[in-house]
């Protein structure tokens, strides 16, 4: 069964609100996943995943440093091959995704397109969310 990993960080929970959508996207479609806040997240589990999410929040225009140090951290997994998407919920810029994509790309992960959402996700926005989760799912499936 193909398998996403979804780290996130969160100040306001509002990454977090993103995170369960995308997770609830991807069970949809029959893939199994596994959820962490990026403080309880172990990096050797990335390396069974076929799919990896990250998201931030923007803080202090840039993500948040714990995620910062994961992602520093994963330097020495082999990511090359899977299928990745940077998420986060923002104030005024996109840091923080940019930020995560352009690590992730670095590590040899195909990148779909950054989900951003301002500030707290709505119905509206948490079903954008739920889409891209299903579209990441579809994805490693195929």
């Amino acid at each position: 069964m193909s398998k996403l990993i979804i780290i996130y960080g969160t100040g306001s929970h509002n990454t977090e609100r993103m995170a369960v959508a995308i997770e609830e996207g991807a069970r949809a479609e029959g893939v199994e996943t596994v959820m962490k806040n990026v403080n309880d997240a172990n990096k050797d589990e990335l390396a069974h995943a076929d799919a990896i999410a990250i998201g931030s929040p923007n803080y202090n225009n840039a993500m948040m440093p714990t995620v910062r140090k994961f992602l520093d951290d994963l330097r020495d997994i082999d990511l090359s091959g899977k299928v990745g998407l940077a998420f986060g919920s923002y104030g005024w810029g996109f840091e923080a995704t940019q930020g995560i994509n352009n690590i992730l790309k670095s590590y040899g992960i195909e990148m779909i397109q950054d989900l951003c959402i301002k500030r707290m996700p709505g119905e509206e926005e948490l079903e954008l969310s739920r889409r891209v989760g299903s579209l990441l799912a579809c994805k490693i499936k195929n």
